[in-house]
């Protein structure tokens, strides 16, 4: 909930071709209190609409300035996700993007895999098997992203295609960035613990952590998704903590839900790819590279920019979805088919 970012990607929606520019824009500090306020709200709920609106009106501003592309993928901003009740909402309506860009817009992606039995998250694993590909992998490997929740997928780069039966495992590990940036913000009025910096400086809670990593979802294979509601426990938990020990016992409790994941996991791959914001955090990255045994490696390292990874995806999707190609399977979502995602929008044709 920090800002928007976008990139630019040559696809036919199964091999990458080509990466293009890249651009990001923050929100500002109003901006980000009023869709925090509406986190866990429906439409129609007080602060959603002007939520929804911040959202349309950031993403129109970046693409008008920067954007080349012939497709647009708007996954906007997600504020509530049940998968019980199979429903989630991502503020933000693409067809008034669509109708103000004058291109094509494909969204709401996760909709329709709920509606078919899934968990409608994690959606990047079918971009993370294209990109195994692209890297020239061979051997099992996975990508975990480090976002507002973490996620891991699981690659068979030797599979034909992404909803091959083994092809790809994903599921969603627990949390990621989100809860040390509330508790910064919160704390100290700080958007993030830029480069791990207070992380270093503290000492974890280990008794807070293991009741942390009791959660009866932590550990375990998928289908399953998480929200950042289903953690805001922790929060409560370290309150009474030395600011510092605070943000070192949630980046703790981040890092050891990925390496119990990857402990107890039947997949046991040759490379792992962090992605995602926190691969920015140098505690984050430094510790799994410490306490893991198989390669460890940032998406810097294999030449990607972990910052538009998920930006990435979305384009990808979107060439996916125009393609009439699934964007989502029984192993990466849950959901009872390869599934279709996501809604079309082209401008209305004006008259003459």
């Amino acid at each position: 909930m920090d800002g928007v970012d976008i990139a630019a990607i040559r696809t036919d929606g199964q091999k990458i071709l080509e990466f293009g520019p890249t651009a990001s824009k923050s929100f500002t500090p109003d901006e980000i209190e009023i869709l925090h306020m509406a986190r866990g709200k429906w439409p129609g709920e007080k602060g959603v609409n002007q939520a929804a609106r911040i959202v349309e009106e950031t993403h129109l501003a970046l693409l008008m300035e920067t954007s080349p592309e012939a497709i647009v993928g708007f996954h906007g901003q997600t504020l509530a996700h049940d998968p019980e009740n199979r429903k989630t909402y991502q503020a933000g309506d693409g067809q008034y993007l669509a109708e103000n860009l004058g291109k094509t817009v494909v969204w709401d992606f996760r909709q329709q895999d709920m509606l078919n039995g899934g968990e409608g998250a994690p959606l990047a694993p079918f971009y993370h098997f294209a990109l195994a590909k692209y890297l020239g992998m061979t051997e099992p490997c996975a990508f975990i992203n480090i976002g507002g929740i973490t996620n891991i997928s699981f690659v068979d780069p030797q599979k034909g295609e992404p909803v091959d039966n083994g092809a790809l495992i994903a599921f969603d590990i627990g949390p990621g960035n989100s809860l040390i940036d509330k508790y910064c913000n919160m704390k100290r009025n700080l958007p993030f613990d830029r480069d791990g910096y207070f992380a270093f400086m503290g000492k974890a809670d280990n008794d807070l952590i293991r009741k942390f990593l009791e959660h009866e979802q932590l550990g375990l294979e998928g289908p399953k998704s998480f929200d950042i509601h289903d953690f805001y426990f922790l929060l409560n938990q370290v309150e009474q903590l030395k600011f510092e020990d605070g943000v070192t016992t949630l980046t703790e409790c981040t890092i050891k839900a990925i390496s119990t994941v990857l402990e107890r996991t039947r997949f046991k791959p040759k490379h792992v790819v962090l992605c995602g914001g926190g691969t920015k955090n140098s505690y984050i990255v430094a510790r799994l590279k410490e306490i893991l045994s198989m390669e460890i490696h940032t998406a810097e390292e294999w030449g990607l920019d972990s910052q538009y990874l998920e930006a990435q995806a979305f384009g990808f999707l979107a060439a996916r979805v125009l393609s009439n190609l699934p964007t989502s399977a029984p192993g990466t979502t849950g959901c009872e088919y390869p599934t279709v995602g996501g809604r079309i929008s082209q401008p209305r044709k004006t008259k003459t």
